[in-house]
């Protein structure tokens, strides 16, 4: 339990189990805070018994009556259900992941994740008036809740790397790879570029940041899969079927390095224009974006290094593809995507 000043208030850290053998040095390490505080309190507790709660809920209303304010951050909800009447076991604690993966505009306007609608109506934040004081208050609620979890496995990580898998993906904000994967840090070594292109080897016009992502993942880190993950909708794949806001002139003047970077996108036209579409279709920027994904592929094994790796086995190549509107991962095999089932939890 750690109970100290924080920027202007005072912050109680309690981890573990709470229970009444824990009440003494919880009730005298509260009494140091002083009475009308605000007071930033932080539960990360997988159990609280009847006694302790009953200590922490007198205080708090003492502490309120007295013009304190307390802000409660519960990783589980065993104050609140307690205060609202529900029984709870260790077993069935829900996780609180009800915020950590929603936009900031989300947020802001107080939205419940339970209740978000198809078509939100959310507040459109302002570049100037929003932007910075979101990514602090992203970053003070890291802080706050987060960075206590991580910061065992972080501090064992600070000594070096393993990832599994090179991911490569687009830039699109609304590509989160590791919420789509459910990995953590450590898991994936990350690249991203408009479109998750791939140049192929010795190609003009020549990029050597890619290559170098990839030598350094196979010949540093010694990865044992590539995965190249597209998305549904996007953006580069728009702007190379002539989908964009601007006339063609217009663009290339205005996004010469846009346009040198999307001609690593040929052999991905030339792919599509070859490929026949599917009852499945859902329209050419879609097909387009698939298709992709098994261009980048193939253009991985242009690079020798990669396709020499793959002939012996130490290397894997792997394709996703992500529906956005449904949330729905699909996984490429032998030229065809599929949906990821569900796991089974019954």
């Amino acid at each position: 339990m750690q109970v100290r000043p924080d920027a202007g208030c005072w912050r109680v850290v309690v981890t573990g189990s709470l229970t009444f053998l824990g009440v003494p040095r919880l009730t005298e390490s509260l009494r140091a805070i002083p009475a009308g505080a605000a007071v930033e309190l932080d539960l990360h507790v997988d159990f609280m018994d009847n006694a302790a709660f009953e200590a922490l809920h007198a205080w708090r209303l003492e502490h309120e009556r007295t013009g304190g304010t307390i802000d409660i951050d519960e990783l589980h909800e065993w104050y609140s259900a307690a205060v609202s009447g529900t029984r709870m076991f260790p077993a069935t604690s829900p996780f609180r992941n009800d915020r950590w993966w929603l936009p900031w505009a989300y947020r802001r306007s107080g939205a419940p994740a339970g209740d978000l609608s198809p078509d939100p109506v959310l507040p459109v934040p302002s570049a100037e008036a929003d932007a910075v004081p979101d990514l602090l208050k992203g970053t003070r609620e890291f802080q706050r809740r987060t960075a206590p979890l991580v910061r065992p496995l972080l501090t064992r990580l600070a000594r070096g790397q393993a990832p599994s898998h090179l991911f490569i993906t687009c830039a699109d904000s609304r590509i989160v790879p590791n919420i789509i994967t459910a990995s953590g840090p450590g898991d994936l070594f990350t690249v991203r570029n408009i479109g998750n292109l791939v140049p192929r080897h010795r190609t003009a016009p020549h990029d050597d940041s890619v290559m170098a992502a990839i030598e350094y993942a196979v010949g540093v880190l010694e990865v044992g899969t590539i995965t190249v993950c597209g998305h549904s909708g996007c953006g580069a794949m728009a702007a190379l079927l002539g989908e964009v806001p601007a006339a063609p002139a217009e663009f290339e003047a205005e996004f010469p390095s846009l346009r040198g970077w999307l001609r690593h996108g040929r052999h991905t036209m030339a792919r599509f224009a070859a490929t026949e579409s599917t009852d499945d279709d859902a329209g050419p920027l879609d097909r387009l974006c698939r298709v992709n994904v098994i261009q980048q592929l193939d253009n991985l094994r242009s690079h020798p290094r990669v396709d020499a790796l793959v002939r012996l086995g130490k290397l894997e190549l792997a394709g996703l593809y992500f529906d956005i509107g449904s949330a729905s991962v699909h996984v490429l095999h032998r030229e065809r995507f599929t949906p990821v089932p569900a796991l089974c939890t019954g």
